[in-house]
This record gives structure tokens, sequence and C-alpha cells, in this order.
């Protein structure tokens, strides 16, 4: 679990008053006329995903620059605009929050935040904290209250589902279906606001590390309170303030936001895949979409830059190391650095390292930024180091690299347990690190045909679908484009009491009867008597 005092939130007051105001009318008048132009062009759709966390963005961007290339006219709220560069969509606009929620990359301190560990407790309710912030800052930049204060129409809305559901009140507001993206695995309050089934007899929570077919007694002990005890603490630290918040901002009469989100969600697309994370019973309006974020391999291939020549060029293979886009790999403690930059300088092979510092070795290539999925998809690359976020490891997946996980916080560390469970990876503990720990691992990873074998059995099964995983998103939220709030496919068990879905009055009626027949029994029994 992360450590208490940990955000990813860094909320700035915006420059230059002048500045500001021309940026906000000029988008304004971008999201007016979008939201002006007839309907038979194509549908309206507005993305809210401000959480300034990259990797997030990561699998939400290839969906929206799709659909906005299929003719539909997309507003997206998010510090990561598109880049001049990267092509000209002409009917995506941005709705550019960076001002006030910089991205936050590569500036967690793995030193100072995550040195100790906290209670579950503690962990959720700081992470609830930490998106209300962005809920409000979201909620009081000019250009997001020039589309609350306009009487706009959009025809779908979309939000992630993570740990708030405050920007569900944009679909309230606009009278429009809500489908929300999970970037990770399902979350207790996700599956309890679709109904999904999620029983902690065989459904291991997402956070946990329990990777066999038959728990044990006592992790399914863990397990249900994990499970139950996260959705209380869901709903008491974040349903709540942000029902305060939406109703200071959207008008006292919007409905809680637990209810706008149960009412209102038409699909939630999720990062999982049956062949990476557990097999699971899901409603019709849960879908998989699992590597939604991976590019196609015509465009690795056809990419051609240092980094494929580098590779290239290094046939005794290649060791990847990342540690993703919200760590700082440079405040890892100087013993950590130091015993990779020995072990690297005692094995034989290349090293790339996604590193903000400088390394005094000849063996290693460090850069701020790496082309990831192009790195890993390389023939030369023997093994991927990472930290075990969802993202890189289904990339790892898709492209059959073995991996070294060392995880640090969230959901890493059952991400890197999945994964040496399906004999594709070995685990290490960030803070127990050797030179002679990394030598093992690596030349095991390499060295042992088992890895890759596993890794590539993995990776067929990981690719073999009907539709890939951007097909599949974009097929579903057409869908709900096309039938509106009539989608027709949620489960009618979001609204049932506790009572009604675990069926305690029946249980109960059963019982009394049961109760009242051998009482009659007893009582015949003492009058024959």
């Amino acid at each position: 679990m992360m450590r208490s005092s940990m955000t990813a939130v860094v909320v700035e007051e915006p420059t230059g008053r002048c500045a500001v105001e021309l940026q906000t009318a000029m988008v304004a008048i971008m999201v007016l006329l979008l939201a002006w132009t007839p309907a038979a062009s194509g549908a309206r759709i507005l993305a809210v995903f401000p959480y300034n966390g990259h990797s997030h963005f990561a699998m939400v961007e290839p969906l929206m620059v799709a659909l906005s290339e299929r003719g539909h006219h997309v507003t997206v709220i998010s510090p990561f605009p598109r880049r001049k560069d990267s092509g000209g969509v002409r009917q995506y606009v941005d709705v550019d929050v960076s001002d006030t929620l910089p991205p936050v990359i590569s500036q967690l301190n793995v030193t100072e935040e995550f040195e100790y560990l906290v209670d579950p407790v503690t962990g959720l309710r700081d992470l609830c904290r930490m998106n209300h912030r962005v809920c409000e800052t979201t909620f009081e930049h000019p250009l997001v209250r020039a589309l609350i204060n306009e009487p706009l129409k959009f025809d779908v809305v979309f939000t992630e589902a993570f740990s708030t559901d405050c920007f569900s009140a944009f679909a309230h507001a606009y009278d429009a279906p809500l489908v929300s993206i999970r970037t990770s695995d399902y979350p207790p309050q996700l599956n309890q606001r679709v109904a999904n089934p999620q029983n902690p007899a065989y459904l291991v929570n997402h956070l946990l590390t329990y990777t066999s077919h038959c728990m044990s007694f006592f992790q399914r002990v863990a397990n249900a309170l994990a499970t139950h005890f996260g959705a209380v603490g869901y709903h008491a630290f974040s349903d709540g303030p942000s029902t305060e918040l939406v109703r200071r901002h959207f008008g006292p009469s919007t409905p809680p936001v637990p209810e706008i989100a149960r009412q209102r969600t038409a699909l939630v697309l999720v990062n999982a895949h049956h062949s990476l994370t557990q097999p699971r019973p899901t409603v019709p309006n849960a879908v998989e979409v699992g590597g939604l974020h991976i590019a196609q391999s015509a465009e690795l291939e056809n990419a051609i830059n240092e980094w494929s020549d580098y590779c290239d060029l290094c046939d005794q293979g290649v060791i990847y190391v990342s540690f993703g886009s919200l760590l700082k790999g440079s405040s890892f403690p100087l013993q950590f650095t130091t015993a990779f930059v020995q072990a690297f300088e005692a094995l034989p092979y290349c090293v790339l390292w996604k590193y903000e510092g400088e390394l005094m070795s000849k063996r290693i290539k460090v850069s701020k930024w790496m082309p990831q999925q192009q790195i890993l998809s390389h023939r030369n690359v023997k093994a991927f180091i990472t930290h075990g976020g969802l993202m890189g490891v289904m990339e790892a997946v898709h492209f059959a690299v073995p991996m070294i996980g060392i995880p640090v916080f969230g959901d890493q560390q059952s991400n890197v347990a999945n994964c040496v469970a399906k004999g594709i990876a070995i685990g290490l503990d960030h803070q127990h690190i050797t030179v002679e720990k990394l030598i093992k691992s690596i030349l095991a990873v390499v060295k042992d045909s088992k890895y890759k074998s596993k890794a590539s059995e993995l990776s067929v099964r990981f690719r073999d679908r009907p539709s890939s995983a951007l097909e599949t998103a974009v097929f579903w939220t057409e869908y709900v484009i096309r039938h509106g709030n009539a989608t027709n496919t949620a489960s009618l068990a979001i609204n049932l009491d506790i009572y009604q879905y675990f069926l305690l009055d029946v249980v109960g009626v059963g019982l009394s009867i049961l109760v009242f027949l051998f009482y009659i029994v007893f009582q015949i029994k003492k009058c024959i008597r």
C-alpha cells in the first residue's frame, strides 16, 4: 500500500490572466462549434480525464483519437493536450487543464514516499482525498466552468473509474449515458456499481497477491475483508465528499454521485484480459479491453530512430529498465542504483534505462524518456526490469518479453505476483536489492528458456481475440451512441438492496418456516406422549 504522504496531484495557479482568458474564449468557441454541429456528422463526445498521471491517460488517448477519426466530435478535458506535430485530428478538441494540474512525470520520490508501509484504510483515504482535489481543481478551471455553465449537448460522457465518480455529474447535466474507463483490474467499488459478481471465495481483490486456484481459509478471510470493507471505505471516503462537491458546482438538486454513476453507467471498459488477469463472470456492460493502448505492429516496425539502431547493434541482447512514468528512477536509494550498475557491468548485455540522472557506465544508455513499446517489440530485447505497472506488464506480455518485477506501490505487487505465478517473471523486493540477486535473476530470465517459452505462450493467448482491444472499445462506444440511455445492458441487480441481492429476506422467511415446522412437530410429539 502507498505511503500516506504520497500525492500525484500538483496544483498551480495560472499565470497571465489575459492569456488564460484568451485561451478560455478560444477553447469555448471551438467546443461550442462542435456542440452545435449537426448530429448526422457524428456523435458529440465529452471525455473528462484530468488525473495528471500519464499512464492513466495513455489508455484513453488512442480511443479518443480513433473515435474522432471515425467522424465523432470529441472534446477531451485533460492535462495532456495533443502535440502539434502529432498529426491533425480535425474533430478532437483539447480542454487543457495543465496550467493547474501539470503532468506528474517522473516526480514521485521513492525514498521519501514509499519508505514505510501504511495501513490499507489510510492508503484508501489518502487516494480518495487526492482524487477529490483533482475534482475540485478541475471544476474550478475557467475552461471547465465554461462547459458546466453553457447549455451544450453531448451524446455520451467518458470518465475514469478511479477513486471518485465526481465527473459522472457531467452525464447527469447533459442527460447522457456514461462510459467509464478503468485503467487497472476490477476494484470492489466498480463491481458494486455495475453489479458485477465479486464472490471473495474465488475472486481475488485487485490489490492482493493471492494467485493460487484455491485460497487458504485465512487468505479467504483477508480477501473477504479487503473486498467488502474496500467498498464500504470507498463509499465513506469518496461518495460523500464527491456529492457535496458536485452539488456546489452543478446545483443543489444534483442527485448523489453514487446514484448518478449507478443509473447513468451504460458501459465500463476495463484494462483486463482473462489470459493475464483472473477470469471472472461479468455483466454485459463491463467489457475487457486489456492492451487498448498498445500500438499496431506496423506502426512500431516502421519507426526508425536511435533506439531501434541501438538495439540492432546489440546482438548479445538488451536489458530494458523502466519504473514507469510516475516514479522518479533517480530517487531510489544510492545502494539500489549502485547494485544495478555493478550488476550490469558484470553482465555482457546492453542496457537501456529510463533514468533522470547520469550513470557512469559505458554499458548503460540512459534517457528521461524512451519509446517503451518500440523497445519491447525489438527482437534483441531479452528482459524487462519493471515496477509492475499494468500498462507495462501488458506490453511485455504482448511482445513476449520475460520480466523481473520490482513493485513499489498500488496494484504493482499483485501484478508482479500474477506474472510470477504464470512463469513469465521473477519478483524482487525493492528494499532488499543486491548485486547478487540482480545478476542471478537476469541470468535466469535470459538463459532459462522456460521464461521465454511461457511468455510466448501467454502472448499468443493475449493477442488471440475476435477483434483488437481498440476495435472492441470503439464498437461498444458506438453501440452506446446508437442506443443512448436505452442500451439495456445494465444488470437489474444494481437496483436491489443488499438484503434482496443476497436473498436475506428469502433465507429469513425460509428459516422462520423451518423453525415453525420444528415447533409444530415438537408440540405434536409432546401431545402424543
